[in-house]
């Protein structure tokens, strides 16, 4: 009797979308763990999870864009585009709040210029925000003269803004506004019409038209959101770090989409979940914690993180002929 009602429970786990994910998040942490015992320690897995927080914050936004069967390569540069522009105004003497508004601003006018050119200009979202990522990386270096800002008036540090980068009982606060975040999202995303729209759109754009649905609309409001958590997360960055570099969140987009795409969303559009996401943020957080406690080299680690988004795109590929 045990033993059918085992195998019911391991039936209905397997119906949910991301215990295929799920399982080899769970592989990849016992296989690490006996490879290098370091790795179980809570204050290693509290590093993961403050790793994981800019990457599953800003997987969310690119989660709404790829269901829509759009993509987004500028996140990483407006990343470290709106985290640096708010550090050049704090440091010379703006208001921490007045710079954190600015900065989240900037990524919501830079996601209506990427939806609008992708939508109503009928430019691939692709061939935009390669643009728009070379044109904020630019950027991010014109405005702080190729130079680490990092010198901030003591006043500044006492802001709410910098409170983000510290902890309530030894939580990291960035993982709680991640966790509010991820709620929000899966709400949004599975009880509302905007999160059904989200869905008709990617899945089928044609038929969303014919059925009322603004598609145009659709993707200006996900490219939006995508600007203003990539914005967020800089600002985490910030806020934790004390400091911006030149290079911020260089190949940040790589990570971002590799998370979404191993959580499971589909990259032809309407498909993917935030749950999935998420789980696919820990793993890239796992898998770059593990490289590094392993003693992998940091020239292999980009390559290896690539060769991780390539075997998740020929999986979704060859997942969905299956399906078709």
């Amino acid at each position: 009797m045990r033993i059918m009602n085992n195998k019911k429970l391991i039936k209905k786990l397997m119906q949910f979308r991301e215990f295929g994910v799920f399982v080899v998040l769970v592989g990849m942490c016992i296989i690490l763990t006996i490879i290098t015992p370091i790795f179980i320690k809570p204050t290693n897995l509290l590093n993961i999870v403050r790793q994981t927080t800019e990457i599953s914050i800003m997987a969310i936004g690119m989660t709404f864009i790829i269901v829509n069967a759009e993509i987004d390569l500028s996140v990483g540069s407006m990343y470290g585009f709106c985290a640096m522009l708010a550090a050049v105004m704090i440091r010379d003497g703006y208001s921490p709040t007045l710079a954190f508004l600015a900065a989240l601003i900037s990524g919501i006018i830079f996601g209506v210029i990427n939806g609008f050119l992708s939508t109503k200009g009928r430019v691939p979202s692709f061939i935009v925000t390669l643009g728009t990522m070379q044109i904020l990386r630019s950027a991010a270096f014109g405005i702080s003269n190729g130079l680490n800002v990092s010198n901030f008036p003591e006043s500044s540090l006492d802001s709410w803004v910098f409170v983000i980068g510290e902890q309530i009982g030894g939580i990291p606060i960035q993982v709680i506004i991640m966790v509010v975040l991820v709620i929000i999202a899966i709400i949004v995303m599975s009880k509302t019409s905007f999160g059904f729209k989200v869905y008709a759109t990617g899945g089928n754009k044609n038929a969303a038209r014919l059925a009322g649905i603004d598609t145009d609309l659709i993707k200006i409001i996900s490219f939006v959101i995508m600007g203003a958590v990539s914005a967020l997360a800089g600002m985490i960055s910030l806020a934790y770090l004390h400091s911006v570099p030149t290079t911020a969140g260089q190949g940040r987009e790589m990570d971002v989409i590799a998370a979404v795409i191993l959580g499971g969303t589909n990259l032809a559009g309407g498909k993917g979940t935030i749950v999935g996401t998420l789980i696919g943020s820990i793993i890239m957080g796992v898998v770059r914690n593990g490289m590094v406690l392993i003693g992998v080299p940091a020239f292999y680690q980009t390559g290896f993180i690539g060769l991780v988004i390539l075997l998740a795109v020929l999986a979704d590929t060859w997942i969905g002929r299956k399906a078709g």
